[in-house]
């Protein structure tokens, strides 16, 4: 089919360029990057796993050395096995609705299934060259010639996938299905960082960037449209997750920041470092305080002193602990919304899902 509407071309452009490229800033791992905590139990600790002559070895003796790994990867488990109890939930109960629709019609399911989709899975040329121009970059320079039939193939699918989702929500929805199953969420601590918006929101979206990364630049727009389209009902909260190993300005912008948060001009500051991304030298962080109207000798002697470095450690500690390996990553009242730099649909699916969740 042509598409019709701007917003439906953008979002499958994300969707597939996603499914092939990282959105987000990502290092390779580093030793040197803070693991999240064991969450082995104090009887876990105790076991004893080896003995050499008199001397007993317990597993809490490891745990200097493989806490963090035991630790990222009891999360990577609880929030897979999440993941996938509710993709088959959601398949279970589309596919016993389908069948009820069908058979209510006299017909297969299969037959169903065609006149619902009928002659709506249809992609013209106009549509893969478009797709192909907006993402040359991404793509990698490839020729159009071998990526067509690739981007017609995945385009094809996400309109069929689409039409029979909404499809199928629609019975849903005529049909009272509630889905029980609580979301997969994360404990983050937010004592004390920088946060936007109105403290009594119902929601709490956490980001956890760095001021280096292009991608956490890209979701600005992302975060202005969910304060313009969600005043009241969503608070953001700022994390620091600076990528020591790609971004060398990354650390001292973060701790520059905070500086500015010291002197209420957070925001600001973050504003400014995100608008001036590739200045963020120490000398250019002091131009900015005064800038920003700040008192210098306060912030001068704030970011020598490396006072919110352990504050930063802290976060990055935190963020690890619950999976951040790359940046933007975003937390929507506990909710990881994979995807790194995602446009503002797929912000407001999950805001709007916490919303009605508060409702029932």
């Amino acid at each position: 089919m042509k598409f019709t509407s701007v917003v439906m071309r953008q979002w499958l452009v994300y969707v597939f360029v996603a499914s092939m490229f990282v959105v987000s800033c990502n290092p390779a791992e580093s030793s040197d990057t803070p693991g999240p905590q064991s969450v082995a139990t104090t009887t876990e600790a105790d076991e004893v796993i080896a003995v050499i002559g008199d001397s007993e070895v317990t597993l809490g003796d490891l745990f200097d050395q493989i806490g963090g790994q035991l630790g990222l990867m009891d999360f990577q488990y609880r929030s897979q096995r999440h993941q996938v109890i509710e993709t088959a939930m959601k398949q279970f109960v589309r596919t016993k609705l389908l069948e009820s629709e069908a058979q209510s019609r006299g017909i297969t399911v299969d037959v169903l299934v065609a006149e619902v989709l009928g002659d709506k899975v249809s992609v013209s040329d106009d549509d893969v060259n478009f797709f192909y121009m907006q993402n040359q970059a991404q793509l990698g320079g490839r020729p159009f010639e071998s990526l067509a039939p690739q981007i017609r193939a995945y385009l094809e699918n996400e309109i069929r996938d689409s039409v029979l989702e909404e499809f199928a929500q629609g019975l849903v929805e005529d049909h009272d299905v509630n889905y029980v199953l609580s979301p997969f969420r994360v404990n983050i601590d937010t004592t004390d960082s920088p946060m936007f918006g109105n403290v009594e929101a119902p929601i709490t979206l956490i980001e956890f960037s760095d001021f280096e990364c292009p991608y956490c630049q890209s979701f600005i727009a992302t975060l202005e449209q969910i304060k313009a389209e969600y005043p009241d009902e969503v608070k953001i909260i700022f994390k620091q997750f600076p990528l020591n190993d790609i971004h060398p300005n990354a650390q001292k912008a973060a701790e520059a920041s905070l500086c500015a948060h010291e002197q209420g001009k957070f925001w600001e500051a973050h504003d400014l470092y995100f608008a001036e991304q590739d200045r963020l030298e120490v000398a250019n962080l002091e131009e900015k305080a005064e800038r920003l109207g700040l008192d210098t000798l306060a912030f001068s002697a704030c970011l020598e002193s490396g006072e919110y470095a352990d504050v930063i450690s802290a976060d990055v500690s935190q963020g690890a602990a619950v999976g951040v390996n790359g940046t933007p990553a975003i937390f929507i009242n506990g909710r990881p919304l994979r995807g790194g730099a995602v446009p503002f649909e797929m912000a407001a699916e999950m805001i709007d899902d916490e919303l009605k969740r508060q409702k029932r």
